[in-house]
């Protein structure tokens, strides 16, 4: 029985997922990070899309959306940047380094007083693609996340972000755009 269980497991790790990872293809996706401890909560939605320009080499663009509360400090912000992501095998496990650089706008209140700032956010990390399916992953990414803004000390710390992807291939996508 244990030998049946780790056969499994090792077809389910080392076999190919024969996801979209082509030079052509296409992912669609995002990530979602939630952090709380005492009086702070601060969540943000990644939205992201790609093209693989080589095998495994998807390079695009990503959105952040992120909402922080601090006490009575409450801050809103927007980005917009690059996105590459790297998968190193073709199993259904693939290991994965990302990274994406933003521009940012936030708006923060305190009180009755608010200000809006502009900076900068990059995040550099690695994990994993766990493949559901031929088209969909689950992915989880271990990183270091950065922001600075033009008029506040920079800061950073690590981030874990999960998330899915969906993988369209290179015909999907010239049927959607109607070719």
């Amino acid at each position: 029985m244990k030998k049946t269980i780790l056969i499994m497991m090792l077809a389910a790790f080392t076999a190919p997922a024969w996801a979209q990872t082509e030079k052509g293809d296409w992912l669609v996706g995002g990530s979602f990070n939630l952090n709380t401890s005492d009086n702070n909560t601060r969540i943000s939605l990644t939205p992201n899309a790609a093209a693989f320009i080589i095998k495994n080499l998807a390079v695009g663009a990503n959105v952040t959306l992120s909402y922080t509360k601090e006490g009575l400090i409450k801050t809103t912000a927007f980005g917009l940047g690059p996105y590459v992501r790297y998968y190193f095998t073709s199993a259904n496990v693939r290991p994965i380094v990302q990274g994406n650089f933003n521009f940012i706008s936030s708006k923060t209140k305190v009180n009755n007083t608010s200000s809006t700032n502009n900076g900068t956010n990059y995040f550099l990390g690695g994990g994993a693609a766990i493949f559901l399916s031929s088209h969909v992953s689950l992915d989880a990414v271990l990183g270091y996340d950065h922001t600075k803004y033009n008029s506040l000390p920079g800061g950073g710390g690590f981030a874990m972000n999960v998330g899915f992807q969906v993988y369209l291939h290179k015909r999907q996508v010239e049927r959607l755009r109607g070719r």
